[in-house]
């Protein structure tokens, strides 16, 4: 028994390690997700629009396209013109935003 609590014990600590850490992606809309997570200039002003009317900013990772809330103080919409690397804690689908800045 004492050996599975010992895997459980360190496979939790391994999986929120790898919780956090970078990625590097597109801030898009809520409203469209993934599909205004590029660099096509259409889908940076749908973006826009879309933020400027009321929708949350999200993060599209490149890797994978998956689609991440944003929590945190961090202001995503001063990054809707280029590709960002983004900091922080990954639980679920929510990134807790440490830092956004321009990718290299």
């Amino acid at each position: 028994m004492r050996v599975i609590a010992k895997f459980l014990s360190a496979t939790v600590l391994a999986a929120s390690i790898a919780s956090a850490g970078s990625m590097v992606g597109w801030i898009s809309d809520a409203s469209c997700g993934a599909s205004n997570g590029s660099g096509n200039a259409e889908a940076r002003e749908c973006a826009k629009k879309c933020i400027k009317d009321g929708a949350a900013p999200v993060f599209v990772s490149d890797s994978d396209k998956k689609v991440y809330k944003l929590a945190g103080k961090a202001d995503a919409t001063q990054h809707l013109d280029h590709k960002v690397q983004i900091i922080g804690d990954v639980k679920g689908d929510t990134i807790t935003v440490t830092e956004i800045k321009k990718a290299s």
